[in-house]
């Protein structure tokens, strides 16, 4: 294949990915706790060290790109809501709660109580108290302070688990709020974060920005379509060409 070819198609390849982060992006933009996606692009020189896919050109290595997506861990905007269910981190961590994997951590803070009075996310796992107990409301008046500490009509049902991770974290997505670590074994830290009651994080997803990039994307992948479709001419010419010699 061409090299020039090659680098075509590996832009179109780069471009859909890129395409189907921001579209997954917009589609959480009004999701409590969402952190976007990012992608950033590395040319790469096919070469000994970094074989191709395909057969190398004669004339160059084929250039590659090589897509490196992560996680934007900024705070989305807090807004008011006045439920008292409704709880925002003020500053680095996350609400741990307890998933069928394990232990997962989140900042979307739009919680409910189930049938039973266990303080739930939207999902329905129960967000973990201090020693990973589940905290259940069993009252009409729920107060909840800076450090997590729940009180219902003026008894403590238990303290919130806030924790945080070394930086940059090693996390991975499960769902769209929720967070595991890469490396099972890590230790949560002791958290810093504040408690705000009555608030909800929103998603840090910017729109417009989103957009544009979108745009963007969109025209880069059709410029490499038409190389694409440049070479192929080129190669069809040249057959047609060499076929009436």
């Amino acid at each position: 294949m061409n090299s020039g070819m090659y680098s075509a198609v590996s832009g179109s390849l780069a471009s859909m990915q890129r395409m189907d982060m921001i579209s997954n992006n917009l589609a959480n933009i009004n999701t409590p706790g969402y952190k976007k996606d990012k992608m950033s692009f590395e040319g790469l020189l096919a070469g000994a060290s970094n074989p191709p896919a395909v057969p190398q050109g004669t004339t160059a290595d084929p250039i590659m790109q090589k897509a490196n997506v992560y996680i934007d861990y900024a705070s989305g905007t807090t807004s008011q809501s006045g439920n008292p269910l409704d709880l925002a981190l003020d500053g680095d961590g996350f609400f741990a709660v307890t998933t069928p994997e394990g232990t997962a951590y989140t900042r979307q803070g739009n919680f409910r109580t189930s049938a039973d009075g266990t303080l739930v996310t939207v999902d329905g796992y129960p967000l973990q108290g201090a020693g990973g107990a589940a905290i259940r409301i069993q009252g009409s008046r729920v107060e909840i302070d800076t450090k997590g500490s729940v009180m219902v009509d003026g008894n403590q049902a238990g303290v919130l688990s806030i924790v945080d991770f070394e930086k940059p974290y090693a996390l991975t997505k499960s769902g769209s709020a929720l967070f595991l670590p890469v490396d099972p074994q890590a230790v949560p830290q002791i958290g810093k974060a504040q408690v705000q009651q009555g608030h909800i994080e929103g998603s840090n997803v910017e729109s417009i920005s989103e957009m544009v990039q979108l745009i963007e994307t969109n025209r880069y992948f059709e410029a490499c379509s038409k190389v694409i479709k440049g070479f192929d001419d080129i190669a069809a010419k040249a057959a047609n060409e060499i076929g009436k010699v």
